[in-house]
């Protein structure tokens, strides 16, 4: 999990990237890192962290 501060913008980022290096990103900024950390707490206990293992209907692959 990482959470950056936007340069040049007014908030947070977050950031989850798995084992095989699939980045998925929120679209929403957060106001502090602690919001974007619940954020991150917050889903994973209400969807698991198997959430995240499969990327979602959302994942777009790098190509390589």
């Amino acid at each position: 999990m990482d959470i950056y501060k936007l340069e040049g913008g007014d908030g947070w980022s977050l950031e989850v990237v798995t084992e095989n290096g699939t980045s998925i990103v929120w679209d929403d900024v957060f106001e502090d890192d602690q919001v974007a950390f619940e954020e991150a707490i917050s889903t994973i206990r209400s969807e698991g962290a198997f959430a995240f293992a499969n990327g979602g209907s959302n994942v777009v692959p790098f190509k390589q």
